[in-house]
């Protein structure tokens, strides 16, 4: 369609420039309108706002006045007639037809008014989610901060739409009152350039908003750890456990064993997200507080990012989120392998936070080791996977 049902004196202008080259008006869909070929000829168009349906009375009339109804498109109905034949306009007093428009022209007033309020309702609640959010960077990453910004535009540009048609109707229907007859012949070559502009930019954008979810669900996977070599950002347990006694602690569900667990997740902000799990138990050792057996764990979480300007503010938010305890000191760390690394110990919990370029990663490890022995076997990591 490309333009707007409402102008109508454009929309009759090209329904009869289509009939001069051969194609004749069929029907009027939600998205598109349908020709049918034939000869050119001229005919003129004509599109009248019914709130009621016409009788087949009303038909003849129009008819006998050698105006046809070709189709319709919500109250829009229109007619046509042959150029030669036609002798009476469909209509003939301007003010009459004003005062038709005028409830349409309040309808869509209401219209804007309730629209008007769901906006600033959405906008409120989609302005929200980030700005009360403790850790912005990491939903956008985690979430789908671009689909809900292309969802956000497209329903902006629908909103405009309905600002545009009131404006077009009530300037139509207070020209009309004043006894202006509508421009049957309007240029409408503009209209349907700049329509046929903003579709090619919001129809993909739309259609995005449905793809985006499922690409997402098609690419995340759950799996069990491999406990060979992998090719995953990963500082394995055994790299930092040195005794030979230890064990892979196991626990299934569903086929996949949830403590030596790989996820795999995917948004266009980070298109590579890791979350690894591993357990370890080693028989015959206990915790340094006799509490148990002695079974260490090391959890990384890997972000390969699409912009490295967010790396920092992702850390940051990292760091919120998985340092607990207001009294953890978190300490920077200078090391050449890293352009930032954070460090936090809180007992047996010692935890790395480092981001180079535009990877950001997150290595938690609950066991008697020391941080320091972690941080040279994370930079070869670094520098060696690449997913």
């Amino acid at each position: 369609m490309l333009d707007d049902i409402y102008a109508i004196g454009r929309n009759e202008s090209w329904f009869s420039g289509m009939a001069r080259k051969g194609l004749h008006l069929k029907k009027i869909g939600r998205l598109f309108v349908y020709f049918e070929k034939g000869e050119p000829k001229e005919t003129n168009y004509r599109i009248d706002y019914l709130k009621e349906a016409p009788s087949q009375e009303q038909l003849d009339v129009y008819h006998d006045c050698g105006w046809n109804f070709i189709a319709k498109a919500g109250y829009f109905y229109v007619f046509s007639a042959d150029e030669k034949s036609c002798t009476t306009e469909l209509h003939t007093d301007p003010v009459e037809q004003g005062f038709a428009l005028s409830e349409l022209n309040q309808r869509l007033r209401n219209n804007l008014i309730i629209l008007s309020i769901v906006m600033v309702v959405f906008l409120g609640m989609m302005i929200s989610v980030y700005y009360f959010n403790d850790e912005p960077f990491l939903y956008m990453i985690k979430g789908q901060f671009v689909q809900q910004m292309f969802i956000v535009i497209v329903e902006l540009y629908v909103f405009y739409s309905v600002i545009r048609n009131y404006r077009v109707v009530r300037k139509l229907k207070q020209s009309l009152l004043r006894g202006a007859e509508i421009d049957h012949n309007q240029d409408y070559r503009k209209a349907r350039l700049l329509g046929g502009i903003w579709a090619g930019v919001f129809l993909p954008m739309a259609l995005f908003t449905i793809f985006i979810p499922i690409v997402d669900i098609a690419r995340s996977n759950d799996y069990t750890l491999s406990e060979g070599n992998t090719n995953l950002p990963i500082i394995r347990l055994a790299e930092i456990e040195k005794s030979p006694n230890l064990r892979r602690k196991t626990g299934y569900y569903d086929n996949v064993d949830r403590e030596n667990r790989v996820s795999f997740d995917w948004s266009l902000l980070a298109p590579v997200q890791y979350e690894i799990d591993e357990h370890g138990v080693i028989n015959g050792e206990m915790w340094g507080d006799n509490s148990g057996v002695y079974s260490p764990s090391i959890t990384t979480r890997y972000y390969k990012l699409t912009f490295r300007s967010m790396a920092e503010n992702l850390t940051l938010d990292l760091i919120n989120r998985y340092v607990w305890r207001d009294n953890s000191e978190v300490k920077e760390v200078k090391h050449p392998s890293f352009d930032k690394l954070y460090m936090v110990e809180d007992g047996i919990s010692k935890q790395i936070f480092a981001y180079l370029d535009n990877q950001v990663v997150h290595v938690t490890y609950y066991g008697e080791e020391g941080i320091e022995d972690i941080i040279p076997i994370l930079a070869q990591k670094m520098k060696e996977v690449i997913p």
